[in-house]
């Protein structure tokens, strides 16, 4: 008689093997999970440019695999400086790594993609102009420029305009509009008036808040452009937003400086089309 095998041993931990590579599956999805979303803003700041750079043809001299290198001075305009100065990054080591001119590139490209070439050259030749004015007459401090999509933003700073929680135009900013005028009228863009202030309450009987002063202040200077200098009423439009749109922290006297101002924006076309008519 042939002896009967004994039954087999059933396994009641097999589920464990399964289990096992479940738990190393997720260990290995949130590894990556968290990997994403911890960012080196110094390697993710290398990895924006080089990949800008590696679809512009004008950070790279002909023939070179190099960048162009530059000490800064005129070859780093404002419009390079922007860039430099918001990126995330030791300014030493961004320094070493990438120019001044190579970084303006960078900008200046991504703002002309934004609207059409030759539109893009006029601003940015206006852009020029103003700055040798303001280089010229010694208002570096007190009149800044920049390019975004919206077109040329021209901001003029309280000092060289108006005296504190006044919206009367002293005579070192008429003569400022003076000598922007002529410029600003050849291009026949349409222009908005900006009235921007600090965070520092005012409350008198002529300007009970910061929203009347910015808007009487934007609007003196649309008064004057009209009266003055014979620009169109239809390409202009004055507008006052207080303190809600700055351009550096109020917590310091310097920050508080730059928010105090008047922004002339030059409106490329696709903004212009959103001005009512």
């Amino acid at each position: 008689m042939r002896k009967k095998k004994p039954p087999e041993h059933v396994n009641h931990e097999r589920w464990l093997v399964s289990y096992a590579d479940f738990v190393t599956l997720l260990f290995a999805f949130f590894t990556t999970m968290y990997a994403i979303s911890t960012v080196d803003a110094q390697k993710m700041g290398r990895m924006v440019l080089s990949m800008r750079a590696s679809f512009n043809g004008s950070v790279f001299p002909t023939g070179s695999d190099t960048l162009s290198l530059s000490s800064g001075g005129d070859a780093g305009t404002p419009l390079g400086r922007d860039l430099y100065e918001h990126v995330d990054t030791p300014k030493d080591k961004v320094l070493k790594e990438y120019s001044m001119q190579s970084i303006k590139g960078l900008k200046t490209n991504f703002v002309r993609n934004a609207m059409p070439k030759g539109e893009a050259a006029t601003l940015v030749s206006l852009r020029q102009d103003v700055e040798a004015l303001v280089k010229s007459r010694a208002l570096t401090n007190k009149v800044r420029t920049r390019l975004d999509p919206r077109g040329l933003v021209i901001s003029l700073g309280e000092g060289s305009c108006f005296d504190s929680g006044s919206d009367q135009l002293r005579a070192e900013g008429r003569d400022l509009l003076e000598a922007l005028a002529p410029q600003l009228l050849a291009r026949n863009s349409e222009i908005r008036i900006e009235g921007h202030t600090d965070n520092v309450p005012i409350k008198t009987l002529r300007f009970p808040s910061n929203w009347e002063l910015s808007a009487a202040r934007a609007t003196a200077i649309t008064r004057s452009l009209v009266e003055s200098y014979g620009f169109a009423p239809e390409r202009l439009s004055p507008a006052g937003f207080g303190e809600f749109r700055p351009v550096a922290p109020n917590e310091t006297l310097d920050g508080r400086a730059r928010n105090r101002r008047v922004d002339i924006v030059v409106l490329s076309s696709s903004y212009s089309r959103t001005e009512p008519r």
